[in-house]
């Protein structure tokens, strides 16, 4: 991959300090790899504000991989330029709060930028009533809508916080996640790729998770987009990688339990995940199928598999071996039913867990979320899985089913359950 330059600018005076000044901060101190790409790429951006940095000849250079290394099995620049984005964030935002001029390194790039500290941003209103936005109302009513569901769900979290026992006074769910957070691995909160969905709507196909980590978002607009238009449409909308609000929230929830329990909870995009991560570590799948690919990882082993139709555009989980009560399949209708797989299971080098909270749709990803975070559901779990007070949760796949009013989901039901004894 061949990523963009910086902002072509002089770097402002004592940017060689800063960098060092960065490098030496706590944020670094615990990973010489991290300290090691941050000196490397901001030397290279203080020479060359305009340089092009390959993906490939920073791997060779930083990972001392070999120079015709594949870089789409092999995905660990990526994945440590996103951890590096978020120390520097940290460290600008901690101990380097009052340094007046700070480093980042933008999307789609890996060349640092050395600019100066921006002011504060103006609150949410102000943004959308800039002048900016007034000949982009899709924009304009993304971000307001997003502000409303926040609002929304900041309404319901009052509500419900009064509903809920203190955190004190959650045994079941305090009892699961340290099942899931206190086994010794590190864990990854995998966030869902809104962009991508709109992506294959575009390109009328899903994309493959081998593509996905390879990023061939170029590669798969040019094969299947004849209009150069639409190529270069879906191009650029593919290069944003935002989340969705109810994974954002699941991220606030599960780092408030992480604090508690004093272990690591690290929040990436799902673009960002590799195959040997995912495969040895703690991860929790955020999201639909299409939304993020690395639930197809396990798809083909699970009582409740998710079957996509393009056209006309539908989505049902398919009930592998159903039992008494329960239907052959479950199809959501949308903007009014959804459904909601929940599975905890062993990754694949059972060296750790994975968790999927996997929606039917963005939005009915929220209940999953509700469910592992209730103490009222969590202990329901634990009696139809026949568990005494004590006993840890086995591993489990629960299917949820979500009534969708006015973009949110004020009520769901739990409608199968398995346990694994794997």
């Amino acid at each position: 991959m061949n990523h963009g330059t910086g902002n072509g600018t002089a770097a402002p005076v004592g940017s060689h300090e800063l960098l060092q000044r960065a490098a030496a901060s706590p944020q670094f101190q615990k990973s010489k790899r991290l300290r090691d790409l941050l000196l490397y790429l901001g030397e290279r951006g203080l020479q060359d504000p305009n340089c092009t940095l390959h993906e490939q000849q920073i791997g060779v250079d930083v990972l001392g991989r070999r120079p015709d290394y594949d870089t789409s099995h092999d995905t660990l620049v990526r994945v440590l330029v996103s951890q590096l984005r978020k120390k520097l964030h940290e460290h600008f935002a901690g101990e380097g709060h009052d340094e007046p001029v700070i480093i980042e390194i933008p999307k789609g790039s890996y060349v640092p930028v050395f600019r100066p500290r921006p002011e504060e941003f103006p609150g949410i209103e102000a943004v959308l009533l800039k002048p900016a936005f007034a000949a982009r109302p899709l924009l304009a009513g993304m971000l307001a809508g997003m502000a409303l569901v926040g609002l929304a769900w900041g309404t319901y979290s009052a509500l419900q916080s009064k509903r809920e026992p203190s955190a004190g006074g959650r045994p079941n769910v305090e009892a699961f996640w340290r099942q899931i957070l206190g086994n010794g691995q590190a864990t990854d909160l995998v966030m869902s790729d809104v962009n991508l969905l709109e992506f294959e709507n575009l390109i009328g196909h899903s994309v493959p998770l081998p593509e996905y980590e390879g990023h061939e978002f170029d590669q798969l607009a040019e094969r299947y987009l004849r209009d150069p238009g639409q190529r270069a449409m879906a191009k650029q909308f593919i290069r944003r990688a935002p989340t969705a609000i109810p994974d954002a929230l699941m991220a606030r929830d599960l780092g408030v339990i992480a604090a508690a329990q004093h272990v690591p909870l690290n929040v990436i995009s799902a673009r960002d995940l590799s195959s040997s991560v995912a495969e040895s570590q703690n991860t929790i799948l955020l999201g639909s199928f299409r939304g993020n690919p690395w639930i197809g990882l396990f798809e083909d082993q699970l009582a409740f598999r998710t079957d996509y139709q393009e056209t006309p555009a539908s989505v049902r989980f398919i009930n592998r071996s159903p039992m008494a009560g329960e239907q052959p399949w479950y199809r959501a209708e949308w903007r009014r039913d959804g459904y909601c797989r929940v599975v905890y299971r062993p990754n694949p080098k059972r060296t750790g867990v994975t968790m999927l909270i996997s929606g039917s749709d963005v939005i009915s990803t929220e209940a999953g979320a509700r469910f592992v975070t209730s103490e009222e559901w969590m202990r329901q779990l634990r009696q139809k899985l026949g568990l005494k007070a004590t006993e840890p949760f086995p591993y489990f796949e629960v299917l949820l089913h979500t009534k969708i009013v006015n973009n949110t989901v004020p009520s769901f039901e739990l409608v199968a359950y398995r346990p694994h004894k794997s």
